[in-house]
């Protein structure tokens, strides 16, 4: 009778059903509702007490066999890796189904052609579209992902990761990871930030529950729902490492398009021990050890130019290797990417730095005093320009020598010369009818526009009977500036000089003199559609404060 036959498969050695009448749709219903693990129990540790392996039992129930509710995926650099990796699942899973990929190898060998039973696929890397056939052609319903393993032994408890999953209510349940051959150990579990176009992943855990950490990310192999993987990994191009942080990432902070409505919950569980590849191994990279070249991809995916990672290590690209255009994100709501206000900043600190040089009296300016108020790098991260004014006497120094090292020396082009009063370059008769500008240059970098104003008095000489200027911080560069900025900005500006409001030009306004920033507190702008979340200040930004801006590049 092979309904009956197919029960007994199902439920397993422990858990027969004595219910064989069953009418078939009856026999199905059951089947839907048989859970499927078991429950667990605290046993007397006493008992154990020199491995304490065996502590936590399982109680008897009905329950879905564990091989007809998970396959295994896994991954070898060569079928003798595969076939040993296959052979040492077997002695603990002998009837689950594994479903194997092997790189370069020659699958007409003897050795391969032992690999059948995993239904392998040959000559494949080590990424996404690997593990998304992997997935595809499997029929479980969660898929234990064997990222980098290349060990198994019964500490690879894959009950107690559905168990997990279960009782928790998570979506992906991973555990600790042994380095193999070396025997170190980790807890493989951390915690990702993706802000002010940086990606940062952290070790560590906020939150715990029956000894499995929450995490954003895991470096284990992990059990997941199948259906979940496979809308992960769609249309992922990933390779190696980058495959599985940019999932988790997904799942961390683009789970909408996954179709959930929450962040997707992860947890590593610390007995459920997985071993992995060591560092001997390309395979073995964790996110510290993986090559900077590597990141690219996930870089330009995720539209960053920079990752901060474990034990110090800092990645930083610029706007052309990540594909970032500078020129898009002069919009109302939006940050400027770092690597765009890196450009701005080098030409800013190029002209403060040669104009020391030359001996020419210098002092920023308007939104340049303001982020040096309110910003660790002094630079305000929705910048649109920047306001230099110059001492005009030494117009010559800047129009020769100071064009030519501003481009060879910074690769910023200085405009031409323009005339901003009757006297042109006298600067003595334009003294005695303004003190605004006699001259003005424009300094151009990528999609910027440096204004430097070549005024008659630089307003940071005053001395007031002190020994030195003012100085402010502009990205690692001490610039003059007025006596006390910050009681120049709050009267220029008005009553909100440490909240964040954006460029005038941003609010449509005709010019900087509106008094549009005299409010204490302000709704952030809007986003505009087609831009990454992470880029966008409201619903990531609080309008005050500068703590949250300390990723920035400047």
């Amino acid at each position: 009778m092979p309904i009956i036959e197919d029960i007994i498969n199902l439920i397993g050695e422990t858990n027969v059903l004595n219910e064989t009448s069953l009418p078939t749709h009856a026999q199905e219903h059951r089947k839907q509702q048989l859970p499927e693990v078991c429950p667990e129990y605290w046993d007397d540790p006493r008992k154990d007490s020199v491995y304490f392996e065996n502590v936590y039992k399982t109680k008897l129930c009905r329950r879905i066999p564990l091989e007809k509710s998970v396959e295994i995926l896994i991954y070898a650099e060569s079928c003798e890796d595969g076939k040993h990796l296959l052979d040492r699942i077997r002695l603990i899973y002998p009837n689950m189904t594994v479903r194997l990929a092997v790189g370069e190898s020659s699958w007409r060998s003897e050795i391969c052609r032992l690999l059948k039973s995993a239904h392998p696929l040959f000559n494949v890397k080590d990424s996404a579209s690997t593990w998304l056939k992997l997935a595809q052609t499997a029929s479980s319903k969660y898929v234990l992902v064997g990222r980098n393993m290349v060990e198994f032994t019964s500490h690879t408890n894959v009950d107690r990761l559905l168990r997990v999953v279960n009782s928790l209510s998570v979506s992906v349940a991973g555990g600790s990871v042994r380095l193999e051959p070396e025997g170190r150990w980790y807890a493989g579990c951390y915690q990702t930030m993706i802000r002010n176009f940086t990606i940062r992943i952290d070790p560590g855990h906020d939150l715990s529950a029956r000894s499995c950490a929450f995490c954003d990310y895991i470096a284990s192999p992990f059990l997941i729902k199948r259906r979940l993987l496979i809308r992960a990994l769609h249309n992922s191009e990933m390779q190696g490492i980058s495959t599985f942080v940019d999932m988790f990432l997904q799942f961390s902070n683009n789970y909408c398009r996954l179709g959930y409505r929450a962040p997707i919950q992860v947890v590593a569980c610390v007995d459920v021990l997985f071993h992995v590849a060591g560092h001997s191994s390309w395979r073995g990279y964790g996110v510290a050890e993986t090559p900077k070249e590597n990141w690219v991809a996930l870089a330009r995916s995720w539209v960053v130019n920079r990752m901060t990672l474990p034990g110090g290590i800092d990645h930083r690209w610029n706007c052309e290797q990540v594909g970032i255009k500078c020129g898009a994100y002069l919009k109302p709501g939006l940050l400027m990417p770092g690597c765009c206000l890196e450009s701005l900043s080098r030409c800013v600190k190029g002209f403060i730095e040669l104009s020391k040089n030359y001996g020419i009296s210098t002092c920023i300016y308007s939104g340049n005093v303001v982020g040096a108020i309110k910003m660790p790098g002094g630079i305000l991260p929705w910048e649109r320009d920047s306001d230099i004014g110059w001492d005009a006497e030494k117009h010559a120094k800047v129009n020769n020598i100071m064009r030519k090292e501003l481009y060879e020396i910074y690769g910023c082009k200085l405009g031409n010369m323009e005339y901003k009063t009757k006297f042109k370059e006298d600067i003595a008769s334009c003294r005695t009818i303004t003190n605004d500008s006699c001259l003005y240059f424009p300094l151009y970098v990528d999609s910027w526009r440096i204004e430097l104003l070549g005024v008659p008095m630089i307003e940071s000489e005053p001395l007031h009977g002190l020994k030195s200027h003012t100085l402010v911080m502009q990205d690692g560069t001490w610039a003059p500036t007025y006596l006390n900025p910050g009681l120049v900005a709050r009267n220029r500006y008005g009553d909100n000089i440490l909240g964040h409001m954006q460029h005038w030009m941003d609010y449509g306004k005709p010019h900087s003199w509106t008094q549009y920033s005299n409010v204490e507190v302000a709704p952030l702008l809007q986003c505009p559609p087609g831009f990454p979340k992470h880029a966008c200040l409201q619903g990531n930004y609080f309008p005050s404060g500068n703590i949250q801006f300390q990723d920035s590049l400047i």
